[in-house]
This record gives C-alpha cells, structure tokens and sequence, in this order.
C-alpha cells in the first residue's frame, strides 16, 4: 500500500521544464494582451479626428485579428512539421511584435488595419506551439497543471491591457498600448532563441536521435516514453485524421458535432464583441474612459474567478448542465446590464458575472468537447469546434460596431449579447447526454482540454 501512494506522487518539475513553461507563459501574456488592448483603444480611435474612423469601421479593424489567427493557425501546423516548432514560435512571435510597431506608427486607418491583420497571422502560431511544448516538456502526470499555469498568462495579459490602457492612454495616447505591448514582445524572442528547447516531437520526426537524447538527458524525460508517444503521433498522421472528420460527422455525431460548433460560435461572438466594444459601450453610457477601461479589468477577473466556480460546478453536475447554466448567467447579467443601473457596484458585479458567463463558458465547451469524444477523433473535434467558432470572433465585433454606428443606446449593445447567450443555453441544452462510445479520460486529461 505504501508503494502504491509512492508511485501516485507527483513528480517534481525540474528547473528545465520550468524555464520552457516560464518563455511560453510570456508569450501567452502577450498573446492575451494584444487580444484585448484593440478594446482599449477603440474610444480614443473613434475620437481620432485625423483618421475620422465609424464605429463600423472599428468593428472591421477589431475582427482583423482574428481573422489572421485563423490564417496563422493553420500556417503554425503546415511550417511546423517543416521547419520546427520552435522555429515557427520565434518567426509568429517576431512578425506579432513587428506589426504591433507597425500599428503604433501606422500613418493612415489602412494601413492600421493591415497591421491588425499580419498582427494576427503572427499571433496564430503562438498558442498552438505554446500548448505543445508545454505538454511535451511537462512531466506526464503534472501536464495538466503546468498547461493550466502556462494558459493563465493570457488572462493576465487581459488584465494588463486594461490597467495599462487607464493610466497610459489618458496621458500618451492610443499608440503608447501597441509600443508597451510590442517591446517586451521583442526582450523575449532573443532568449526563447538561446534558451527554448526544439519540439521532440520533430527531432524524432527528422531523425535527430542525437539531440533527443541530449533533450532527454536534460529535462529527465524517459527516452521510452518520447519514442512512444512519437510512434502514436506518427500513427495518428498516417491516416487517421481524414477518419476522425468523417466521424465527427457520421450520423450518430452529427447533430452533437454542429450544435458544439454553435455553441463555440455563441462563445467567441461574446469574447470577441465584448472585448472590442466594451469600454467604447460603458463610455456611451456616461462612464469616463478611466472609469470605461475598469470595466475591462473586472471583466477578465470576473472570468479568472468564475473560472473556478464553473470547474466546480462541471465536476459536480456534468458539463453539459454546467455549460447550459454558464450561458444563462452571461443571458442574466446582459439583461440586466442593458437597463443601465446608476449603482456602480452593481454594475461591477454584472460584469464579472458577464465575463464568468461568455470567456469561462468557452473554457467549459472546450472541456465538454474534450470529454464527449472519444480519444481518438477529441483532438480534431475540439480544433474544429474552436475553427468553426472563430467565425463568431470576426463576426461579433462587426454586428456590435455595426449597433453603435447606428447610436441604438446600451439596451441594444448587451441586449445582442444576451440574445447570443440565450442561444447558446439552448444548444447546448439541445446536445445529446448520450455517451455511446465516448472515452471517459482522466480528470488531468480533462483539464488540459479545457483550456482555450
């Protein structure tokens, strides 16, 4: 018995692997920055006289960035197996803070847009490199918990965004939030350069035996467990990815399989709308920018805390109902936000109870898709649903920029909102309790799945 708990103990994590933990939660950091500082922004670039930009317009610019995520993931993977992950981290990372210079400087609202846009394409390849580096120098049974340390930089990245934005826009204006957030971006790259280790994965790939063994040596990776999970992944290439699609959508997956996609549409429409329209929405209702930007900070707290109230409640309830819950929460708090209450502590609360209700439901989707599937497809049936539900995060600050052009007043604003999180309780309620042939994994597994 004693050995038994021995064995169930987890391991440590060596200074190695924290240090390729530490290089990708700066870029997280980053990545969650750049994500959210559009948001900041957009009050002091509507009231930019020399570019004279529509709400409208500002909507377009904020969607450009995603669009070039969706660009740049698939980049991520094509370059990858080409060239090396870590190679493609530093070429995304450089071209990310290159372009956020570029939006600094950008003469014309053209030319902004078009850094918007390469911006993203460079941000594309960081989360997925990020996630897989981490997970391949995290101790096997710790990966859950070094993944979910990495992923927290990105909502401190948010909520570096709309601290910086309250004390530096005010004071130096809209473009010091891009130079802030491209300098660091530039420290970083020089030492994930000396100090971050290639994916083991591709050096098995390219048969680099030699620097496995020396990686192996190093971080106190067991060189069978490299070799095993290679001979999976290899497996997984060779055929199976076409089989994993088509069972997403065989007819006992179908109906489950668009519902997800909804459902992730309705997340990322109220992540992405939100984060681009919020404070220009707060100070539309006579809030000051200052004061408009807090919103901002209490949004991604609120998300930070929610976070675990609805891991707590998935664990307890299912997810299914979790999720369902978690979109009647974001449903409630816009309701209630669109009749605009003088208190301000009230409308604090709403908001993070917003934010618990769109960014922490997206987390739970994801971990409910992780869970439905089987092992063998969940890995393509979560991309999927995150591709698919992209279109929700271009979309989303369009329609609302579309809503403030046209001066509707809040109760329109979040009332679209609310809409979208009605629509998202109901598909999610409408999905399938059936677990026929799914695999129930780990709660470690389910974990690492959750994670957006």
């Amino acid at each position: 018995m004693e050995a038994s708990f021995e064995n169930t103990k987890k391991p440590k994590i060596n200074a190695g692997t924290k240090l390729v933990v530490l290089l990708s939660w700066l870029f997280m950091i980053f990545e969650g920055y750049d994500l959210l500082v559009f948001g900041t922004i957009v009050p002091s670039l509507l009231e930019y006289k020399q570019w004279d930009i529509t709400p409208a317009q500002a909507g377009r610019y904020g969607s450009y960035v995603v669009i070039g995520m969706l660009v740049g993931a698939i980049v991520a993977g094509m370059f990858a197996d080409r060239f090396g992950r870590k190679k493609v981290l530093i070429m995304g990372a450089t071209v990310c803070a290159i372009f956020m210079m570029g939006s600094a400087i950008a003469p014309t609202p053209e030319i902004f847009g078009l850094s918007r846009l390469i911006t993203g394409l460079g941000l594309g390849t960081v989360m997925p490199v990020v996630t897989v580096l981490t997970l391949e120098y995290a101790p096997a049974k710790r990966r859950a918990f070094t993944t979910i340390i990495m992923y927290s930089g990105y909502q401190l990245g948010g909520v570096l965004a709309a601290l910086l934005g309250m004390s530096l826009i005010p004071s130096m204006g809209w473009r010091a939030m891009f130079w802030v957030g491209a300098i660091p971006l530039l420290l970083v790259v020089p030492l994930a350069i000396r100090f971050l280790p290639e994916s083991i994965a591709f050096l098995m790939a390219k048969g680099r035996k030699k620097e496995v063994e020396d990686i192996a040596e190093r971080f106190k990776i067991p060189i069978e467990e490299l070799e095993k999970d290679h001979n999976e992944e290899h497996s997984t290439k060779n055929g199976k990815d076409m089989k994993s699609i088509t069972s997403l959508l065989s007819k006992s997956n179908r109906k489950s399989t668009i519902l997800f996609w909804l459902a992730s549409f309705c997340g990322l429409f109220m992540i992405f709308g939100l984060g681009t329209w919020l404070p220009t929405i707060m100070m539309k209702s006579g809030y000051s920018i200052g004061s408009a930007l807090s919103f901002l900070l209490v949004l991604n707290l609120g998300t930070v805390i929610g976070s675990f109230l609805t891991a707590a409640a998935s664990d307890r309830w299912g997810h299914k109902l979790a999720c369902t819950i978690s979109f009647l929460t974001a449903f409630a708090a816009f309701i209630l936000l669109s009749f605009n209450f003088p208190s301000m502590v009230l409308t604090y609360i709403l908001i993070a109870a917003a934010g618990m209700g769109s960014i922490g439901t997206q987390y739970l989707i994801n971990a409910y898709v992780g869970v439905y599937y089987p092992a063998t497809i969940r890995t393509t049936a979560l991309g999927w649903a995150l591709g698919i539900g992209r279109f929700g995060g271009i979309v989303g600050p369009i329609a609302v920029g579309l809503l403030v052009s046209l001066s509707l007043g809040t109760f329109w604003h979040f009332g679209l909102f609310a809409l979208t999180g009605l629509i998202g309780a109901i598909v999610v309620f409408s999905i399938s309790s059936s677990t026929k042939g799914q695999s129930m994994d780990s709660s470690s597994d389910q974990k690492v799945q959750s994670i957006h």
